[in-house]
């Protein structure tokens, strides 16, 4: 803004300079003209007469006409000559009067914006001051196109991407708070389970089958002690966004037998009944190994909830936009108020086995959104739980 209204000003300056060069131009042209006219009438029958003394009689014609009259030179012709000096001089003035006025107002401008960015920076200077006081509750609502204007609005982005990341780093820590202390509560059923089984073995009096059943309960307690941290480990590596996903495809009926593969021994023991169903080349693209994870966290879920004797069904499908997976069992269900939290972090329901440690199906969760896919479920108590997983191409 300023820029321009200084380039208006010396452009508007130049303008009248130009006009006023043209005037004293055109009057100096006008008076040099009228001088050569009587230098010369008067030569003509004066040769000898000074040339410096005729311009004098020009001067003085104001006071003494009659001195240019002997030579032929009129009263009207000087009138000419004065009036073309005084509508030279009224021009220059009324031009060095608006120059001035022009000027002024310049001058009147330059100092009202001057005060105006003043305002302008002694509020953000004290926006700052308030963000550095830690309040991000300010909001810039001026949305006019000026330097100040789009350096608060820089600033009111700055403070919002602050105030996010502020936020963000707050609940990072609670959120660290509470896994510690759900880790710590993990690990701490176990290990105290441990500590007792270990002080019995300690006893002299514990048969040799109580031990052997008290060293088997030890593994057991081990063993789960151990898929915990494994699946700590895998979470906190998303956590620090350090896992590569590779991108291959994968044949959803080839990963789904090698999942049913791997957690066969579980289907034998309840003698639960797994339905299959889906067109041999469907695919989807995303990191294999990742993806076993999750399907055999998902599908061991529900084996540990479903009856014995019951059924899990499998189904696969693609489209155009995604390839979907539904994995229906006939179990206990998830009551309503539950849904919406199972696949938070070290969340257990009311139904969940003292095994359960609420992670499988968070990490599942996390692996399937990471390969560009969403996982919904939908659940009625005593009827079973449907798992719809999409992923989109």
């Amino acid at each position: 803004m300023k820029k321009i209204i200084i380039i208006n000003y010396v452009v508007l300056l130049f303008s009248v300079g130009i006009i006023t060069y043209f005037d004293y131009a055109k009057y100096s042209n006008l008076v040099n003209g009228f001088v050569n006219t009587v230098i010369y009438e008067i030569k003509k029958d004066y040769p000898d007469y000074d040339e410096s003394k005729i311009i004098k009689l020009i001067n003085l014609s104001e006071y003494d006409n009659t001195l240019l009259n002997n030579y032929g030179i009129s009263k009207s012709d000087i009138s000419v000559l004065y009036s073309f000096k005084n509508s030279f001089i009224h021009s220059l003035f009324l031009n060095s009067i608006f120059i001035g006025i022009i000027s002024l107002i310049f001058f009147i401008v330059i100092l009202f914006n001057r005060k105006k960015e003043k305002k302008e920076l002694d509020e953000i200077v004290e926006y700052i001051k308030d963000i550095n006081r830690g309040n991000y509750d300010l909001k810039l609502t001026n949305n006019k196109e000026s330097m100040y204007s789009i350096l608060k609005n820089e600033i009111y982005t700055t403070t919002v991407m602050l105030k996010e990341k502020a936020e963000n780093e707050l609940k990072e820590k609670l959120s660290v708070k509470d896994s510690l202390t759900n880790i710590s509560h993990q690990l701490k059923t176990p290990l105290t389970s441990i500590s007792l089984l270990v002080d019995n073995l300690c006893d002299n009096n514990v048969s040799p089958e109580i031990q052997k059943e008290f060293l088997e309960d030890i593994k057991f307690q081990v063993k789960n002690i151990n898929y915990l941290i494994i699946q700590l480990l895998k979470l906190s590596k998303f956590d620090a966004n350090v896992v590569v996903f590779k991108k291959e495809n994968i044949n959803v009926k080839n990963i789904i037998f090698e999942v049913l593969k791997y957690v066969d021994p579980l289907i034998d023991l309840k003698n639960i009944n797994i339905h299959v169903n889906g067109k041999n080349n469907v695919s989807f693209i995303g990191d294999y190994q990742w993806e076993f994870e999750a399907l055999s966290n998902i599908i061991k879920n529900c084996i540990d909830y479903i009856p014995d004797n019951k059924s899990i069904y499998i189904e696969f499908k693609e489209n155009n936009f995604y390839t979907q997976i539904e994995i229906i069992d006939e179990g206990l269900g998830i009551a309503s108020s539950e849904v919406n939290h199972i696949f938070e972090r070290f969340y257990k329901g009311k139904n969940s086995s003292n095994n359960s440690f609420g992670i499988g199906l968070a990490l599942a969760k996390e692996i399937i959104l990471k390969d560009n896919g969403k996982i919904i479920v939908s659940s009625k108590l005593d009827k079973g739980t449907k798992f719809k997983i999409k992923y989109y191409k």
